[in-house]
């Protein structure tokens, strides 16, 4: 009868393997937490600006109907800022919004709180430009 042959391990005998997977582990997480964070941060930047866009051509909108004024057009780009990233980017958001006879602009400014408390935050910014509107009868002259 034969006997099977032996199971031979690769590493010597004599080296200590206890705790080697706990170690990798460790060094790799924390390159995946760095991974997984940064693609959030860029989802919740992402979100962020375009609700700062949004509220800055709505601003610009607003003070360009006929009888808008640039302070509706303020106050629609706040209410905007305030369900789109809350209340606390209310506090730190400035908005300008101005009008000429020709056109209408509004620049909406502020800042994305970031996931890690780095910095002072993320800072988002737009400006969206509308033709003033203007009542002209066929026919006739505008008033």
């Amino acid at each position: 009868m034969t006997r099977p042959p032996e199971k031979r391990s690769l590493r010597p005998a004599s080296s200590d393997q206890r705790g080697v997977a706990a170690l990798e582990f460790v060094l790799v997480v924390w390159l995946f937490l760095i991974l997984v964070l940064g693609a959030l941060q860029f989802g919740l930047w992402w979100h962020a600006q375009h609700v700062v866009l949004g509220a800055a051509q709505d601003a610009a909108r607003l003070a360009a109907v006929e009888d808008g004024t640039p302070a509706a057009g303020q106050a629609r780009a706040a209410e905007l800022l305030r369900v789109g990233l809350g209340a606390d980017a209310t506090v730190t958001a400035t908005i300008e919004v101005r009008r000429d006879d020709q056109l209408a602009a509004a620049t909406v400014t502020a800042r994305l709180r970031p996931l890690l408390p780095f910095g002072d935050g993320i800072r988002l910014h737009a400006t969206a430009h509308a033709f003033a509107e203007h009542f002209r009868p066929i026919g006739g002259v505008a008033p």
